[in-house]
């Protein structure tokens, strides 16, 4: 069976230390963004975590509320905000849509809710809130939400260009965000085409690898999430 992705760890040196990145590529109509409130373990998903999360009753548990805009134009179940709805703050968010020719397209827009992005791309698909790598977007009020800017911590990034998306997790060793900027731009990522997404324990990909389930990303793949980004079309068992 060809399998709707393909899968790679990429490596680079810097310092005299290795730096990996697992990367899922997959084409941009299958990017889709979906509400789990579960560990990524008890899913049949591939894919990465997803957006911001409230977790007041601790990260064992169902988180207690979204806090970065889900939403997958099939599904009646979705998130609005990127905060909340009475706090809304403007994020960097991930944008899939139907061109004039029919063809998924990848874009961003900054907005605070779902009702902005559909009114500047009415045929979008999926919508997925994140942040960008300026250091002014790691401060104020939700800045609790965001592992901090200039500390190393586990990395989730959305990636795309013309015809793919890339979904990436830190694989083996912590970065902060101006190095994680570095990385991608040197492993040929085009930051401005990119959003981060939560981060920390919540970092996970969970991927089927030569018929194998494997996580990467944070040692921490049994934390509970809010939504995960994944391949739509495929689940895998197991």
């Amino acid at each position: 069976m060809a399998l709707p992705y393909t899968f790679q760890i990429r490596s680079l040196n810097e310092f005299g230390a290795e730096f990996q990145y697992a990367v899922l590529r997959t084409e941009l109509s299958r990017v889709k963004p979906e509400i789990i409130n579960t560990q990524m373990r008890q899913k049949p998903h591939i894919g990465i975590n997803g957006g911001f999360f409230a977790a007041d009753n601790g990260y064992n548990n169902p988180p207690t509320g979204l806090n970065s805009i889900s939403y997958w134009y099939n599904d009646s179940v979705r998130y609005a905000y990127n905060g909340t709805s009475n706090e809304q703050v403007s994020r960097k968010t991930f944008v899939s849509y139907v061109d004039s020719t029919n063809r998924v397209r990848g874009t961003h827009i900054y907005a605070g809710n779902l009702n902005a992005v559909l009114a500047n791309y009415p045929t979008a698909r999926a919508v997925i809130g994140g942040t960008d790598y300026n250091e002014s977007s790691w401060s104020g009020k939700f800045a609790y939400l965001i592992p901090s800017y200039n500390i190393a911590n586990w990395r989730t990034v959305l990636a795309w260009d013309n015809t793919y998306a890339y979904m990436i997790v830190t694989a083996n060793r912590a970065v902060n965000i101006p190095t994680l900027k570095r990385h991608m731009e040197t492993l040929g990522y085009n930051p401005v085409n990119s959003i981060i997404l939560d981060g920390s324990g919540s970092t996970t990909m969970r991927v089927a690898v030569n018929d194998k389930v494997e996580y990467y990303g944070s040692p921490t793949s049994n934390r509970y999430i809010a939504n995960m980004v994944r391949v739509h079309g495929i689940d895998w068992f197991g």
